[in-house]
């Protein structure tokens, strides 16, 4: 599924510039620090700080504390996840944790389990 398929989607995947990319095969552990978009197709654990849109696609996995400014979620995750904007989940997407985010985006079919936190955020 391609992001604009979203409903009310804002920004297509194909016109953002991702300079930081974990490639599908790729398992990633670590930390990542940037103000750039992120696009993981792979298997990342760990933790991410970005003022910017993070995209984890269908074949994307992502374990453990997030901080970005969007989450654009076709794939899976699990932890924590902190979105100063905006959280989508498409209909593959599927997370596992704690949500805090200004506004969050459903497509029926997207599975949480966890809990959602908005109102921090206003």
């Amino acid at each position: 599924m391609a992001y604009n398929d979203f409903e009310n989607a804002s920004t297509s995947v194909d016109s953002v510039i991702v300079e930081t990319a974990i490639g599908v095969d790729t398992v990633f552990k670590g930390s990542i620090n940037t103000n750039k978009p992120i696009r993981i197709d792979g298997h990342y654990e760990g933790e991410i700080n970005s003022d910017n849109l993070i995209i984890i696609t269908e074949t994307g996995f992502f374990s453990g504390d997030m901080k970005c400014r969007e989450l654009q979620l076709q794939g899976k995750g699990e932890g924590t996840v902190v979105c100063t904007e905006l959280m989508q989940l498409s209909n593959t997407g599927a997370f596992r944790g704690n949500i805090a985010t200004k506004d969050i985006i459903l497509v029926k079919g997207s599975q949480i389990d966890g809990q959602i936190d908005m109102a921090s955020m206003r």
